[in-house]
């Protein structure tokens, strides 16, 4: 019982310690931690995605369709929004869109960069296409089954590679670790939404930890960061948003 109490109590202050860059010794780490996801600054771009989610998600889909994919929160997508703004990638995968708008924060973050959707959903797939177009901007949208689609883009001639994961069903959990695993070869980043989301999930946020592939992990609670990257030291952080 007080050891349960103990690492209750001392989790949070951990967290918020590395937050705040305390114990911190990585240059790299540290930036990331304490100018990008604790960043406070507000963006031209929020409003905008904001906007849109509101008009055309929030008030528009109905309870059968927001059960099928949870919209993703502000404060997440304005976690992705300034990942990707750092890292300024020239290609961006996501797997599984929050109806476009998880979409529209990763375009208006890096304009230039080739933004590829898969969304095997259909009805969701549809919707978000429909958001990009109204939006006036553009990304590749893929419609095919994990197992076809993420080999054939993990085969392509890409520098580095930046993937989103978002929330989806758990049976997905079980196949993304292998057709993900080239990935972790290459210098990469990998982002991953609700890591505590389900047992599949956690197992997988687990094993990339321990993968020795893998340089830097920050754990957000629900959002897991993962890079890729030989030059850096292999470290582990856990920080509060």
């Amino acid at each position: 019982m007080q050891k349960k109490f103990w690492k209750e109590y001392t989790s949070p202050m951990s967290r918020m310690r590395q937050a705040w860059g305390f114990g911190i010794h990585s240059p790299f780490a540290f930036r990331l931690i304490t100018k990008v996801i604790r960043e406070k600054a507000r963006y031209y771009a929020y409003d905008d995605v904001e906007a849109i989610a509101r008009a055309r998600v929030v008030d528009t889909l109905q309870r059968r369709q927001k059960r099928q994919r949870r919209l993703i929160s502000k404060s997440r997508g304005r976690l992705f929004f300034r990942l990707t703004n750092f890292f300024r990638p020239d290609n961006i995968l996501e797997i599984g869109s929050s109806w476009g708008i998880s979409s529209l924060y990763l375009r208006l973050a890096e304009r230039s960069a080739r933004l590829t959707i898969v969304e095997p959903n259909a009805e969701i797939g549809s919707f978000a296409e429909q958001i990009f177009a109204e939006a006036g901007v553009q990304a590749d949208f893929v419609r095919e089954p994990h197992a076809i689609a993420l080999p054939d883009y993990l085969a392509g001639e890409h520098e580095g590679l930046y993937i989103v994961v978002n929330r989806l069903p758990k049976a997905q959990y079980r196949v993304l670790p292998q057709l993900l695993d080239p990935a972790l070869d290459k210098p990469s980043i990998l982002i991953i939404d609700g890591i505590r989301r389900n047992s599949a999930v956690k197992e997988w946020w687990e094993s990339l930890i321990k993968d020795e592939r893998v340089r830097v992990t920050v754990d957000m609670k629900n959002v897991g960061f993962v890079c890729c990257n030989p030059k850096l030291n292999k470290q582990d952080y856990q920080v509060s948003l």
